[in-house]
C-alpha cells in the first residue's frame, strides 16, 4: 500500500513538469484511493506520503483520480476527453465529452525511447513507476547524460573543505555515474558530460571507454579540483591506446577539464575527429605545445589555456578563445569572427595593436580579460583602426584608477557598428581625490557611440568611478535601448558560490546601488538581477 503511494506520488512530481492540461491517475489499491479522496492523514509514513499526494494536484490545472484499473493514466484536453476536476469527483460535463485511454502507451518501444531519450536521465528512470511496460524502457536512453553532484552548486553550504568529508561525496557522485552507466543498454548515445572533483582513474578510464563504445557525439570530462589551489594536483591523464580511428569518430564536441594531455595525443585525436567541431582544453599541465591544422578538420569552435607554443591553421574555425602567455601565436588559414583573449596574451594584444589591425577589423565579437593589465605610467590612448564588423564587444577589468578605462574608451570609440557592449569589473577601489574621474580624462571622448543599443555591466559596485563610467556612457549612447546590471562580483560569477553571495549583505548593498542608479536615469529602461 505505501509503495503504491510511493508511486502516486513520484508520477505526480513527473508529470507536474509536463504542464498537461488534464490528468486523472488510476489506481488498483483502493485502501490508497480512499485515503486520496477521503482527505485521510496520519502521522505514519503513509499519511504523510497521502499528503504529499493531495498538495501535488495543485499545482497542476486538473487532476483526478480514479480506483480504475484499465490505466495508469488519461490525458485529456478541453476538445475531445473527460473532465476532471480538482475536487477530485469524476463527472461528465456535456454529452461531447468521451473517455480515452493511455495512447502514449499504444506506441512502440523505439518510439518511447526516443520520446524518453528527450528527457534527463533522472526524468526517463522515474517513468519505470508508471507500469510493467515502462520498467526496463529507460535502459534503452541514448539522450544526454548529464551527471554533476548538486553539492558543488552549493558547497559553501555545507563547508566541504575536511578531505574526509568530501571523499564521501567523492565516493557518492562515482558510485551514482557508474550504476546509471551499467544500467544503460542502448548501441548510442547524444552526450556524456561529467563534473565533479573526481580523482579514481580506474573509474574515468571506465566512463571513457562507455563513451567509445556508445559513440558519443558529444564528451565533457570536467574534473575541476573543488578545493581551491590544487586544481593541478593528480590530474588523469588521458590514456594514449584510446586515440584510434575508431574510438572517437563520431565526436563532434569534446571538452577537457583538469585532464593531462599532451600536444602530441592531442593533435593525434585531431587527425581521428573528421566530425569534430567544439574542442575545449583548459587546466591541463601537460599541454605546452599545440598544432592545430589539417583542411579536412570542421573544427569551429576552440578554447585553449595556457601553453608556450601554439599554430593554428583551421580553415572552418570561427570562434577562438584563449588563455595563454604574453608570446604571439601562429594564425595561419583562419577567418575567425569572434574571439576572447585573457591572462598575460591580452597584455600582448594591447600592445601591438597596429600589427594585428587586419585581423581586429573582421571580427564581430570580441572579449577581452585585461584584469591585470600592464598599465603604462603615462595615460596613452590607444590608436586602432575602424572595427566596422564588431557587433559586441565584452572587457574584463580592475577598476583601480580611471587609465583602466582607457582600454574601454579606445575600443568603444572604434567600434562604429556596435550593438552590444559588456563590461566586467573586477577589484573595484574609490580613487584617490587627486585622480580624475572618467568623464573628464583627457584622452576618454566618448561622444561618438551612435549605435549601442545594449549595455551590460557586472559587478557595479557604486563607488563613483564605475557609476560615472556607466552614466558616461549611457548619455553619449543616442540609440540605447536596454542597460543590465548585475552587482554580483565578477568573480564569483558562474561559481558554486554565485548562489549564496546573491543572498549577502554586500550584493544587497550593491544591488540598491544599482536601483539608485536607475532612478537617476528614468528615461531609459534597467534590467537589475
Amino acid at each position: 500500500m505505501e509503495a503504491e503511494a510511493l508511486g502516486i506520488r513520484e508520477t505526480l512530481s513527473w508529470l507536474k513538469g509536463l504542464q498537461f492540461p488534464c490528468i486523472i491517475l488510476e489506481t488498483d489499491c483502493l485502501r490508497v484511493f480512499q485515503a486520496l479522496v477521503e482527505q485521510f492523514s496520519g502521522p505514519n509514513g503513509f499519511g504523510l506520503i497521502i499528503d504529499e499526494c493531495r498538495a501535488l494536484p495543485m499545482s497542476i490545472r486538473e487532476v483526478q483520480f480514479s480506483p480504475q484499473t484499465e490505466s495508469l493514466s488519461c490525458i485529456t484536453d478541453k476538445n475531445s476527453l473527460l473532465h476532471c476536476n480538482k475536487k477530485m469527483k469524476r463527472e461528465i460535463v456535456s454529452e461531447d465529452y468521451t473517455c480515452v485511454h493511455d495512447r502514449l502507451s499504444e506506441l512502440s518501444d523505439d518510439v518511447l525511447v526516443n520520446v524518453l531519450s528527450c528527457l534527463t536521465i533522472q526524468d526517463a528512470a522515474r517513468t519505470s513507476i508508471l507500469s510493467s511496460r515502462w520498467r526496463y524502457l529507460w535502459k534503452w536512453f541514448t539522450g544526454c547524460l548529464n551527471f554533476h553532484n548538486s553539492l558543488t552548486t552549493a558547497a559553501h553550504k555545507f563547508e566541504l573543505r575536511d578531505d574526509k568529508v568530501f571523499d564521501v561525496e567523492r565516493r557518492k557522485f562515482v558510485s551514482w555515474v557508474n550504476q546509471v552507466l551499467r544500467s544503460l543498454q542502448s548501441r548510442t548515445m547524444e552526450e556524456l558530460r561529467i563534473r565533479f572533483d573526481v580523482t579514481s582513474d580506474d573509474d574515468i578510464h571506465n566512463w571513457i571507454k562507455f563513451a567509445v563504445e556508445k559513440k558519443v557525439r558529444r564528451l565533457e570530462l570536467n574534473f575541476r579540483r573543488f578545493l581551491a589551489g590544487r586544481w593541478e594536483v593528480g590530474q588523469y591523464n588521458f590514456p594514449p591506446h584510446f586515440v584510434s580511428y575508431s574510438s572517437f569518430s563520431s565526436l563532434t564536441e569534446l571538452s577537457l577539464i583538469n585532464v593531462a594531455i599532451t600536444g602530441d595525443i592531442l593533435a593525434h585525436l585531431l587527425s581521428y575527429c573528421p566530425l569534430l567541431e567544439v574542442l575545449s582544453v583548459i587546466q591541463s599541465v601537460c599541454l605546452k605545445h599545440l598544432k592545430v591544422s589539417g583542411s579536412l578538420l570542421k573544427l569551429k569552435y576552440l578554447k585553449l589555456g595556457y601553453m608556450e607554443h601554439l599554430e593554428i591553421d583551421a580553415p572552418n574555425l570561427i570562434s577562438f578563445e584563449f588563455n595563454g602567455p604574453a608570446k604571439p601565436i601562429c594564425l595561419g588559414e583562419v577567418c575567425l569572427a569572434e574571439v576572447s583573449f585573457g591572462g598575460s596574451f591580452s597584455n600582448y594584444i594591447m600592445k601591438n595593436l597596429c600589427w594585428l589591425s587586419s585581423f581586429l577589423v573582421r571580427l564581430h565579437t570580441l572579449k577581452l580579460n585585461l584584469a591585470s593589465p600592464v598599465i603604462p605610467a603615462v595615460a596613452v590612448y590607444y590608436n586602432l583602426p575602424e572595427l566596422y564588423n564588431l557587433k559586441h564587444l565584452e572587457m574584463e577589468i580592475d577598476l583601480l584608477d580611471d587609465d583602466h578605462l582607457l582600454p574601454c574608451a579606445s575600443f568603444l570609440n572604434a567600434a562604429t557598428s556596435l550593438y552590444k557592449f559588456t563590461l566586467k569589473l573586477y577589484d573595484v577601489k574609490p580613487f584617490a581625490e587627486w585622480v580624475q574621474t572618467i568623464k573628464d580624462h583627457v584622452y576618454s571622448s566618448l561622444s561618438e557611440l551612435i549605435s549601442i543599443r545594449e549595455l551590460e555591466v557586472v559587478g557595479l559596485e557604486g563607488c563613483g568611478a564605475d557609476t560615472d563610467f556607466v552614466i558616461c556612457l549611457i548619455e553619449n549612447a543616442e540609440l540605447l535601448e536596454k542597460i543590465i546590471i548585475d552587482p554580483c562580483k565578477t568573480r564569483i560569477l558562474g561559481t558554486p558560490y554565485e548562489s549564496s553571495y546573491r543572498e549577502c549583505a554586500e550584493y544587497q548593498s550593491n544591488r540598491r546601488q544599482a536601483i539608485q542608479l536607475a532612478a537617476r536615469l528614468p528615461l531609459w529602461e534597467f534590467v537589475i538581477l
